[in-house]
């Protein structure tokens, strides 16, 4: 055991006590333990010592497990302990004596369900950018996704990370509550971006509150990944203004904050990387005002589904009419090379100025987009996502996670 542990690195009295850990579950000492347990008319009050022994050695193991097989693709991770958290992270900055998880391809995040935090009606509290730090270094990883997450106030979440710096390639954010400037800095964080999902909807919020999105903060975001990014999904619209603009000029969502949450880790990662921190250190290039930006210059976008307000602007935060029109038309504002366009939350005559830019679309579409196959959501109504104000009462209105197919089976013994 001695041997097993010691590819982890750690100190004497550390590596003892991963050893005792992890020989608690040796066959022959399940059985004293069984035996003594039967015999023992006191068993319930030793039961529970019994049982927290057995959580801490399922931690330790865990960890070792992942450390110890090298032919991992796929991972789907908790977040839940400590232990497996911290062996992770230092593999991933290359603090380990030896390189493991060197094939690992796709994470699936999944936020702890346990009875204090786990309430799956609502946004369960996940701290993406700081797991991130658990993975996002490896040579082969492409890919993260999270569901039913969000961000809560009372927890001390990173809420930036130094960009340019990983080899993901594809991000799914669904049914998810965070603000812009998280997954502002979430979209950075690759050198080349090719697909990118962000949903909400279908979960409450404890406080019944809402994030107001800034859609400039985003925008930003994806231009600077503009030559790579093949797919963008994004439905948001339920929160997306235009802040930071009572009458002036447009700001982003992350111009006031305070470089806190800034540590050993974040010192590393920022060693490598390129570009400012910032989003708002970023040149503004074009107008956004409420849009998410004209994307004619994302040359390799190839599918687009996003909704109306986010596409063509809505709300103004403190403008007395609340509305206010894109500063492009659509079809000069979409790439040419894109295939698919999907929209969602459009309805023929309730906006004119909506109705306006979609004729032109449809008139012009053969020219400007010549490879312009799908088009969805305009003679249909593709609702936008929403959350659910009352989960105790709309329970059908919630989403649920489906299961995950991991490919295991069971076996009657």
């Amino acid at each position: 055991m001695f041997q097993v542990v010691e590819c982890l690195d750690l100190e004497q009295a550390e590596r003892l006590k991963w050893v005792r850990i992890l020989t608690w579950m040796k066959p022959e000492l399940v059985e004293a333990r069984e035996l003594a347990m039967a015999s023992d008319e006191r068993s319930f009050e030793i039961k529970p010592f019994y049982e927290s022994r057995h959580v801490w050695f399922a931690h330790h193991a865990s960890a070792l497990l992942l450390i110890l097989c090298p032919n991992i693709v796929s991972l789907v991770y908790e977040d839940s302990s400590r232990i497996v958290a911290d062996v992770l992270r230092r593999n991933n900055y290359g603090l380990l004596p030896e390189k493991h998880l060197q094939k690992l391809r796709s994470v699936t995040l999944l936020p702890t369900t346990d009875m204090t935090f786990g309430d799956e009606r609502y946004y369960i509290n996940l701290d993406i950018l700081s797991l991130l730090r658990l993975f996002h270094r490896l040579p082969m990883v492409e890919s993260v996704s999270v569901d039913g997450a969000g961000q809560n106030d009372n927890f001390r979440n990173l809420d930036k990370f130094p960009p340019a710096i990983s080899h993901l390639k594809r991000i799914h954010v669904g049914h998810a509550f965070y603000s812009a400037s998280v997954i502002g800095s979430l979209i950075r964080v690759p050198r080349r971006l090719e697909e990118f999902t962000l949903t909400t909807g279908g979960r409450g919020t404890r406080d019944g509150s809402s994030l107001m999105r800034c859609a400039k903060t985003i925008g930003k975001a994806l231009l600077e990944q503009k030559s790579s990014l093949r797919k963008i999904d994004i439905d948001v619209d339920e929160y997306n203004t235009q802040t930071g603009r009572l009458g002036g000029g447009g700001g982003d969502e992350d111009e006031n904050e305070e470089d806190d949450n800034i540590d050993e880790w974040f010192r590393k990662d920022e060693d490598i990387s390129t570009g400012p921190l910032r989003i708002s250190q970023l040149p503004n290039t074009r107008e956004y005002r409420s849009t998410i930006g004209s994307m004619h210059d994302f040359e390799s976008l190839t599918h687009l589904s996003i909704g109306i307000k986010l596409l063509l602007g809505d709300s103004v935060l403190g403008k007395e009419d609340g509305d206010e029109d894109a500063p492009f038309r659509i079809i000069e504002a979409l790439p040419k090379s894109l295939e698919y366009l999907l929209i969602r939350g459009y309805s023929r005559g309730i906006n004119g100025r909506y109705d306006s830019q979609i004729d032109e679309l449809l008139s012009q579409k053969d020219d400007r987009l010549p490879l312009l196959t799908e088009l969805h959501g305009i003679e249909e109504i593709i609702p936008s996502a929403k959350s659910v104000e009352k989960p105790d009462k709309d329970t059908d209105l919630l989403w649920k996670m489906k299961k995950i197919d991991d490919g295991w089976i069971e076996v009657d013994m």
